[in-house]
């Protein structure tokens, strides 16, 4: 699902007035969405107060307004601004006052606060009156409905200017506002409905949007194709290399997920030492033993990896591999095989180091948390935490070929100019061992579709959607990361039902 920056909804807003439809219609087909959206969601024993700005936003609520005070809600206007109004916004704001829609300036006794105050154009800090009539809202416990984007939060980066409406649902308006889902702006969002207001799809189309919701709905397009007459050879080789004799257990997850997620063949390169938990665990993997020194791969394991290379479609390095020269020589050498690569974990240790000679590399996925991926920017992990979608960008601008998988409670995916946004999961995947099961299904995916990009979408969408249905029948305290193992197989099987 395509979404915008404020910016972007606005040369929509006006290629649609360009194009025919007058900007004081559109603003009462914004409102008449909005007032079905009441209807179904809003009872009438309610008592609605509707704060609003001079601008459009403000146009909307007064439009609102309008129609539930005529449809016998109990609504009221808090009107923000008196004299800066928009032109249409005045003429909606005048419609009211024919109407008697009855103006109020405190809240106090509201059910309902609309907060229709600055929308998506915000592009500076809240202060004044502004910022005390949001902190007063905020502090009322009363639902808020936000009306597009809550005000305070910006349409592009989901920042926090100054201070934000803490909504529990923001109606948006015909297509999903980037900063209504990554952080910190998915935090003042709650439940978030896009209300289609009547503009033409064409108009979002001719502006080429490159942010995407991931959806549900979309994944079945992104499944591997499965052949009737087909071997296990046709879905991909795979070959897993990492473990050390303290973490055996990341990368028996990782390759049992690569094979639930249909990787046809299955190799796991493992220190001598963790061969027999991969052959009690693993059945259907073959195992590749190599030279260690205290349980982690020995600097030879390197040569005697690198000679066993040539069957192999995709390689994913990292997981419970373990800090050691030996590993960055490891990491640099499947680097240098140029066959698709999956980093994650150590593996991405390895890769800082070594980094600034493979900023042209093709055909890679890095999967890196907040502090690995602050670690190879040479940044702190707050920075990354303050603006993901920034630095996610500034890494694709030194790593233009890759895919970047940029995990958080609101994964972001990366590939060339294109960004993927992740809501799906819950705090119940914050737990060891995640990560390789996250790991191992992007590589099983893209040993089928040699499509990265692809891989690492469904790859994210079928991880943190098997969370969730781990999460309805059990805890999140008590959720494992081999219990979303288990389930990514049923997440799989609901998508065919649908092919």
């Amino acid at each position: 699902m395509q979404i915008l920056t404020g910016k972007q909804m606005h040369e929509v807003d006006q290629m649609a007035i360009d194009g025919g439809i007058p900007s004081l219609q559109l603003m009462e087909q914004a409102g008449n969405a909005l007032f079905e959206a009441f209807v179904q969601n809003v009872e009438k024993t309610e008592k609605i107060v509707i704060v609003c700005g001079g601008g459009n936003n403000g146009g909307d609520g007064y439009v609102l307004s309008r129609l539930l005070y005529a449809a016998d809600y109990d609504v009221f206007i808090f009107p923000l601004e008196t004299t800066k109004l928009s032109l249409e916004t005045r003429m909606n704001r005048e419609s009211c006052v024919v109407a008697g829609v009855p103006f109020i300036d405190i809240f106090e006794e509201a059910t309902v606060l609309v907060d229709c105050v600055f929308g998506t154009g915000l592009d500076r800090d809240i202060q004044g009156t502004y910022k005390d009539v949001i902190e007063q809202m905020n502090a009322s416990e009363k639902r808020i409905i936000a009306v597009d984007i809550p005000s305070g939060v910006d349409s592009a980066t989901g920042k926090v200017l100054g201070v934000a409406v803490q909504a529990h649902e923001t109606y948006t308006l015909q297509t999903g506002k980037i900063g209504l889902y990554i952080y910190p702006g998915r935090l003042h969002a709650g439940n978030v409905h896009i209300l289609d207001i009547g503009i033409p799809e064409m108009y979002i189309q001719s502006i080429h949007p490159k942010t995407h919701l991931i959806a549900k709905k979309e994944m079945v397009d992104f499944l591997p194709d499965r052949f009737m007459h087909s071997n296990k050879a046709d879905y991909g080789k795979v070959l897993c290399v990492g473990g050390s004799i303290h973490m055996s257990g990341a990368i028996t997850m990782a390759s049992l997920s690569a094979l639930r997620s249909g990787a046809g063949m299955m190799t796991c390169a493992v220190p001598e030492s963790v061969r027999e938990v991969i052959a009690t665990n693993v059945f259907e993997s073959m195992i590749i033993p190599l030279s260690d020194v205290a349980g982690i791969i020995a600097p030879k394991a390197v040569d005697e990896l690198q000679a066993q290379l040539d069957p192999y479609s995709v390689i994913l390095v990292g997981c419970g591999i373990g800090r050691s020269e030996a590993v960055v020589d490891m990491v640099k050498m499947l680097l240098d095989s140029k066959k698709p690569l999956i980093i994650d974990a150590d593996g991405l240790w390895a890769f800082r180091q070594i980094q600034d000679h493979y900023t042209d590399r093709e055909h890679v996925i890095l999967t890196p948390h907040p502090k690995e991926f602050a670690d190879i920017m040479n940044i702190t992990t707050k920075e990354v935490i303050d603006d993901f979608l920034y630095w996610g960008k500034k890494f694709m601008e030194k790593f233009p070929k890759a895919t970047l998988v940029l995990k958080s409670e609101t994964t972001l995916i990366f590939h060339k100019d294109e960004v993927w946004i992740n809501t799906y999961g819950n705090n119940g995947l914050a737990k060891g061992g995640s990560g390789d099961v996250l790991a191992g299904c992007i590589t099983g995916l893209y040993a089928q579709n040699e499509d990265a990009a692809k891989a690492a979408v469904l790859g994210v969408f079928l991880h943190a959607y098997a969370g969730d249905r781990v999460k309805k029948r059990k805890s999140v305290f008590s959720l494992l990361p081999t219990d979303v193992l288990k389930e990514i197989q049923q997440v799989l099987r609901k998508l065919e039902e649908h092919r």
